[in-house]
């Protein structure tokens, strides 16, 4: 017979795992075990691997152990609402447009602040953050939370980085401008009553150094240079 002892030490972590995931049914989240490796053939000591590894990259909660995490949250109609990256001292906030249309015309502008400590970030709780004057922000219901990989701070230069082989997003501040960056590349510029949004399409960062203009080569061939970038943030 098995000791019976590792029952409740299984049970506890798939207990964690489906608290950060609290939308998958059982049979789902069996699924995703599955998918992970921890199929029927594993064994008992294979299968906690998987619930530990899955439950560090996806906790419930955020602890405070200097990581970045990207956490998603909802509005009161329960639709994604939020994309919130938290640093260990900076907060990135991006709206979820609310359409497919939205996001081609209309994203918004992501936001950057400081922030002086989380007050709760739960997953099925509300995310509520301090900012660095002491005022609390509610940002939504917090419905997943994902530690950002590779996290070994923000870097200072993206010279060369290529399209083809972006997997991350940042967030560029210029001097007058900001630019969400992904596969995708959004220049915000704000002018004395509007918001100016452009979609580029963009190939190769030749410049892209704090400090120094950054220089963009389109898909075209051609090259667009754009203000001194200040500071570049890791979103996920």
């Amino acid at each position: 017979m098995k000791d019976p002892q590792r029952i409740p030490g299984m049970v506890d972590a798939l207990t964690r795992l489906w608290e950060s995931r609290p939308d998958l049914t059982l049979t789902r989240l069996l699924g995703l075990l599955e998918t992970h490796g921890a199929d029927w053939n594993a064994t008992d000591e294979e299968t906690l691997a998987v619930l530990h590894r899955l439950a560090a990259e996806t906790p419930v909660r955020i602890s405070g152990d200097g990581r970045r995490y990207l956490v998603t949250t909802e509005n009161s109609a329960g639709r994604p609402d939020r994309l919130v990256t938290i640093g260990a001292d900076r907060v990135a906030v991006r709206q979820i447009p609310a359409s497919r249309t939205d996001a081609v015309h209309d994203l918004p502008q992501p936001v950057v602040w400081t922030h002086s400590g989380i007050r709760t970030c739960h997953v099925a709780r509300p995310l509520v953050i301090t900012d660095a004057e002491g005022i609390p922000h509610r940002l939504g219901l917090v419905s997943s939370i994902r530690v950002v990989e590779g996290d070994g701070g923000d870097p200072t230069s993206l010279d060369g980085l290529r399209r083809r082989t972006l997997e991350n997003v940042y967030l560029l501040e210029l001097e007058d401008a900001t630019v969400l960056l992904d596969r995708s590349m959004w220049v915000f510029t704000t002018g004395r009553r509007t918001l100016h949004r452009q979609h580029v399409a963009w190939a190769r960062l030749l410049q892209a150094t704090v400090g120094a203009p950054v220089r963009v080569a389109l898909n075209g061939g051609e090259v667009r240079e754009l203000p001194t970038l200040q500071r570049i943030t890791l979103l996920e």
